[in-house]
Protein backbone atom coordinates (compact mmCIF):
# COMPACT_ATOMS: atom_id res chain seq x y z
CA UNK A 1 0.00 0.00 0.00
CA UNK A 2 2.31 2.57 1.22
CA UNK A 3 4.69 1.38 -2.49
CA UNK A 4 1.24 2.48 -4.78
CA UNK A 5 0.97 5.82 -2.78
CA UNK A 6 4.54 6.33 -3.03
CA UNK A 7 4.20 5.13 -7.37
CA UNK A 8 1.49 8.00 -7.22
CA UNK A 9 3.31 10.35 -5.59
CA UNK A 10 6.47 10.02 -8.01
CA UNK A 11 3.90 10.33 -11.02
CA UNK A 12 2.91 13.45 -10.18
CA UNK A 13 6.05 14.63 -9.43
CA UNK A 14 7.27 13.57 -12.62
CA UNK A 15 4.73 15.04 -14.74
CA UNK A 16 5.32 18.58 -13.04
CA UNK A 17 1.90 18.59 -11.47
CA UNK A 18 2.98 20.13 -7.99
CA UNK A 19 -0.11 21.35 -6.92
CA UNK A 20 -2.10 17.98 -7.28
CA UNK A 21 0.53 16.56 -5.60
CA UNK A 22 0.45 18.89 -2.45
CA UNK A 23 -2.63 18.68 -2.24
CA UNK A 24 -2.38 14.15 -2.69
CA UNK A 25 0.20 14.95 0.14
CA UNK A 26 -1.50 16.48 2.29
CA UNK A 27 -4.73 14.23 1.86
CA UNK A 28 -2.28 11.34 2.62
CA UNK A 29 -1.71 13.00 6.14
CA UNK A 30 -4.89 13.35 6.93
CA UNK A 31 -6.35 9.94 6.08
CA UNK A 32 -2.57 8.31 8.03
CA UNK A 33 -3.71 11.48 11.17
CA UNK A 34 -7.43 9.34 10.37
CA UNK A 35 -6.25 6.03 10.64
CA UNK A 36 -4.26 6.74 13.68
CA UNK A 37 -6.89 8.43 15.66
CA UNK A 38 -9.25 5.25 14.39
CA UNK A 39 -6.46 2.43 16.00
CA UNK A 40 -6.43 4.99 19.22
CA UNK A 41 -9.86 4.87 19.42
CA UNK A 42 -10.39 1.05 19.25
CA UNK A 43 -7.51 0.20 21.64
CA UNK A 44 -9.12 2.62 24.11
CA UNK A 45 -12.59 0.84 23.56
CA UNK A 46 -10.60 -2.22 24.04
CA UNK A 47 -8.85 -1.13 27.05
CA UNK A 48 -12.23 0.25 28.56
CA UNK A 49 -14.05 -2.72 27.49
CA UNK A 50 -11.30 -4.80 29.67
CA UNK A 51 -11.52 -2.15 32.65
CA UNK A 52 -15.27 -2.96 32.58
CA UNK A 53 -14.71 -6.83 32.78
CA UNK A 54 -12.47 -6.53 35.51
CA UNK A 55 -14.61 -4.17 37.42
CA UNK A 56 -17.54 -6.82 37.16
CA UNK A 57 -15.08 -9.00 38.06
CA UNK A 58 -14.27 -7.93 41.57
CA UNK A 59 -17.62 -7.08 42.17
CA UNK A 60 -18.90 -10.38 41.57
CA UNK A 61 -16.09 -11.86 43.77
CA UNK A 62 -16.51 -9.14 46.37
CA UNK A 63 -20.40 -9.86 46.78
CA UNK A 64 -19.58 -13.62 46.99
CA UNK A 65 -16.99 -13.11 49.88
CA UNK A 66 -19.41 -10.39 51.80
CA UNK A 67 -22.46 -12.86 51.39
CA UNK A 68 -20.21 -15.35 53.42
CA UNK A 69 -19.52 -12.73 56.05
CA UNK A 70 -22.93 -12.02 56.64
CA UNK A 71 -23.43 -15.64 57.44
CA UNK A 72 -20.19 -15.10 59.79
CA UNK A 73 -21.43 -12.52 61.42
CA UNK A 74 -25.07 -13.72 62.12
CA UNK A 75 -23.77 -16.82 63.58
CA UNK A 76 -21.09 -14.67 65.76
CA UNK A 77 -24.09 -12.67 67.13
CA UNK A 78 -26.44 -15.71 68.15
CA UNK A 79 -23.42 -16.96 69.40
CA UNK A 80 -22.99 -13.40 71.66
CA UNK A 81 -26.47 -13.60 72.42
CA UNK A 82 -26.36 -17.14 73.82
CA UNK A 83 -23.52 -16.47 75.97
CA UNK A 84 -24.77 -13.33 77.36
CA UNK A 85 -27.64 -14.97 78.32
CA UNK A 86 -25.35 -17.34 80.09
CA UNK A 87 -23.63 -14.93 82.16
CA UNK A 88 -27.05 -12.93 83.12
CA UNK A 89 -28.10 -15.95 84.80
CA UNK A 90 -24.81 -16.52 86.30
CA UNK A 91 -25.13 -13.49 87.54
CA UNK A 92 -29.06 -13.59 88.67
CA UNK A 93 -28.26 -16.75 90.36
CA UNK A 94 -25.84 -14.88 93.10
CA UNK A 95 -29.58 -13.83 94.53
CA UNK A 96 -31.69 -16.66 93.22
CA UNK A 97 -30.24 -20.04 93.87
CA UNK A 98 -33.41 -21.56 93.00
CA UNK A 99 -32.23 -20.79 89.34
CA UNK A 100 -29.26 -23.59 90.37
CA UNK A 101 -32.03 -26.16 90.96
CA UNK A 102 -34.25 -25.50 88.08
CA UNK A 103 -31.88 -25.56 84.92
CA UNK A 104 -29.00 -27.67 87.03
CA UNK A 105 -27.18 -28.77 83.47
CA UNK A 106 -27.87 -25.04 82.03
CA UNK A 107 -26.48 -23.71 85.12
CA UNK A 108 -23.23 -26.07 84.90
CA UNK A 109 -22.73 -25.16 81.11
CA UNK A 110 -22.68 -21.63 81.68
CA UNK A 111 -19.80 -21.58 84.18
CA UNK A 112 -17.89 -22.92 81.23
CA UNK A 113 -19.70 -20.75 78.30
CA UNK A 114 -20.81 -17.39 79.35
CA UNK A 115 -17.01 -15.80 79.36
CA UNK A 116 -16.30 -16.99 75.56
CA UNK A 117 -15.71 -14.79 73.26
CA UNK A 118 -15.63 -15.10 69.13
CA UNK A 119 -14.80 -13.34 65.97
CA UNK A 120 -17.04 -13.35 62.70
CA UNK A 121 -14.39 -14.22 59.86
CA UNK A 122 -14.72 -11.31 57.82
CA UNK A 123 -13.07 -12.32 54.37
CA UNK A 124 -10.49 -9.42 52.55
CA UNK A 125 -8.89 -11.67 50.04
CA UNK A 126 -10.47 -9.95 46.63
CA UNK A 127 -10.64 -6.20 49.13
CA UNK A 128 -6.48 -6.66 48.94
CA UNK A 129 -6.05 -7.93 46.08
CA UNK A 130 -7.78 -4.92 44.46
CA UNK A 131 -5.93 -2.63 46.68
CA UNK A 132 -2.69 -3.98 46.63
CA UNK A 133 -2.61 -3.51 42.80
CA UNK A 134 -3.69 -0.46 42.40
CA UNK A 135 -7.02 -0.86 40.70
CA UNK A 136 -9.43 -0.05 43.01
CA UNK A 137 -10.12 3.22 40.82
CA UNK A 138 -11.58 0.54 38.36
CA UNK A 139 -15.25 0.75 40.49
CA UNK A 140 -16.06 3.75 39.02
CA UNK A 141 -19.00 4.22 41.53
CA UNK A 142 -17.19 6.70 43.78
CA UNK A 143 -20.24 6.41 46.52
CA UNK A 144 -19.48 2.57 46.12
CA UNK A 145 -16.18 2.81 46.03
CA UNK A 146 -16.20 4.64 49.35
CA UNK A 147 -18.19 2.13 51.05
CA UNK A 148 -16.39 -1.04 50.37
CA UNK A 149 -13.53 1.09 51.74
CA UNK A 150 -14.88 2.04 55.32
CA UNK A 151 -16.25 -1.69 55.34
CA UNK A 152 -13.07 -3.26 55.25
CA UNK A 153 -11.73 -0.82 57.51
CA UNK A 154 -13.56 -2.30 60.41
CA UNK A 155 -11.70 -5.23 60.22
CA UNK A 156 -8.46 -3.27 61.09
CA UNK A 157 -9.94 -1.16 63.37
CA UNK A 158 -10.91 -3.78 65.82
CA UNK A 159 -7.93 -4.79 66.54
CA UNK A 160 -8.17 -2.91 70.00
CA UNK A 161 -11.20 -3.45 71.23
CA UNK A 162 -10.92 -7.47 70.21
CA UNK A 163 -7.22 -7.32 72.56
CA UNK A 164 -10.31 -5.77 75.33
CA UNK A 165 -12.66 -8.66 74.61
CA UNK A 166 -10.00 -11.44 74.58
CA UNK A 167 -8.62 -10.04 77.60
CA UNK A 168 -11.73 -10.17 79.66
CA UNK A 169 -11.80 -13.85 78.28
CA UNK A 170 -8.91 -14.53 79.78
CA UNK A 171 -9.44 -13.22 83.22
CA UNK A 172 -12.66 -15.17 82.54
CA UNK A 173 -11.14 -18.63 82.53
CA UNK A 174 -8.33 -17.86 85.11
CA UNK A 175 -11.27 -17.13 87.90
CA UNK A 176 -13.70 -19.81 86.61
CA UNK A 177 -10.98 -22.63 86.86
CA UNK A 178 -11.64 -24.40 90.10
CA UNK A 179 -15.16 -23.91 90.26
CA UNK A 180 -16.36 -27.14 87.73
CA UNK A 181 -14.99 -30.46 88.83
CA UNK A 182 -12.60 -32.49 87.18
CA UNK A 183 -14.68 -34.22 85.58
CA UNK A 184 -17.34 -32.09 84.77
CA UNK A 185 -13.72 -29.73 82.85
CA UNK A 186 -12.98 -32.39 80.76
CA UNK A 187 -17.27 -33.03 79.55
CA UNK A 188 -17.18 -29.52 78.38
CA UNK A 189 -14.65 -30.35 75.97
CA UNK A 190 -16.78 -31.87 73.29
CA UNK A 191 -19.66 -29.82 71.93
CA UNK A 192 -21.45 -32.43 70.34
CA UNK A 193 -22.04 -34.26 73.29
CA UNK A 194 -24.00 -33.08 76.10
CA UNK A 195 -24.09 -34.50 79.45
CA UNK A 196 -27.00 -33.83 81.81
CA UNK A 197 -26.38 -33.03 85.29
CA UNK A 198 -28.34 -33.66 88.76
CA UNK A 199 -29.34 -30.57 91.24
CA UNK A 200 -27.11 -31.86 93.86
CA UNK A 201 -23.82 -31.86 91.15
CA UNK A 202 -25.14 -28.03 90.55
CA UNK A 203 -25.42 -27.61 94.33
CA UNK A 204 -21.65 -28.07 94.19
CA UNK A 205 -20.50 -26.13 91.62
CA UNK A 206 -22.84 -23.46 92.91
CA UNK A 207 -21.60 -23.16 96.82
CA UNK A 208 -17.73 -23.28 94.56
CA UNK A 209 -18.78 -20.60 92.40
CA UNK A 210 -20.10 -18.76 95.45
CA UNK A 211 -16.67 -18.99 97.33
CA UNK A 212 -15.57 -16.89 94.04
CA UNK A 213 -15.51 -13.52 94.74
CA UNK A 214 -13.21 -12.81 92.06
CA UNK A 215 -15.50 -14.63 89.65
CA UNK A 216 -18.70 -12.82 90.68
CA UNK A 217 -17.07 -9.67 90.36
CA UNK A 218 -16.37 -10.28 86.68
CA UNK A 219 -19.61 -11.73 85.30
CA UNK A 220 -21.33 -8.00 85.06
CA UNK A 221 -18.01 -6.94 83.30
CA UNK A 222 -18.13 -10.17 81.02
CA UNK A 223 -22.09 -9.22 80.32
CA UNK A 224 -21.00 -5.33 79.23
CA UNK A 225 -18.51 -6.71 77.13
CA UNK A 226 -21.03 -9.01 75.01
CA UNK A 227 -23.53 -6.06 74.70
CA UNK A 228 -20.81 -4.05 73.45
CA UNK A 229 -19.73 -6.91 71.44
CA UNK A 230 -23.22 -7.51 69.65
CA UNK A 231 -23.63 -3.83 69.26
CA UNK A 232 -20.38 -3.72 67.04
CA UNK A 233 -21.76 -7.21 65.45
CA UNK A 234 -25.00 -5.73 64.04
CA UNK A 235 -23.65 -2.36 63.12
CA UNK A 236 -20.97 -4.23 60.58
CA UNK A 237 -23.79 -6.99 59.56
CA UNK A 238 -25.74 -4.00 58.46
CA UNK A 239 -23.35 -2.38 56.59
CA UNK A 240 -22.34 -5.45 55.05
CA UNK A 241 -25.87 -6.12 53.82
CA UNK A 242 -26.05 -2.56 52.72
CA UNK A 243 -23.02 -2.91 50.48
CA UNK A 244 -24.30 -6.25 49.11
CA UNK A 245 -27.34 -4.58 47.76
CA UNK A 246 -25.55 -1.87 46.24
CA UNK A 247 -22.86 -4.11 44.67
CA UNK A 248 -25.86 -6.13 43.36
CA UNK A 249 -27.15 -2.56 41.53
CA UNK A 250 -24.04 -1.94 40.22
CA UNK A 251 -23.07 -5.14 38.63
CA UNK A 252 -26.81 -4.84 37.45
Amino acid sequence: MIKFFRKIRQNLLAEGKTGKYLKYAVGEIVLVVIGILIALQINNWNESRKNRNQERNFLVRLQAEIKTDVENISNAIRANKNRMERAEFLLGSIDKPKLVEDSATYFIQSVEYAGYTNDPVISDNTFEEIKSSGKLSLIRNERLRSKIQDYYSWTSQRGQYNFIRQDNQLNYFKERRGILSSRQQINMGSFTQTKQYSISEAKEVYERMMNKPGFLELLPFTIQSQIRTGESFESIKKQAIELNKMIEEEIK
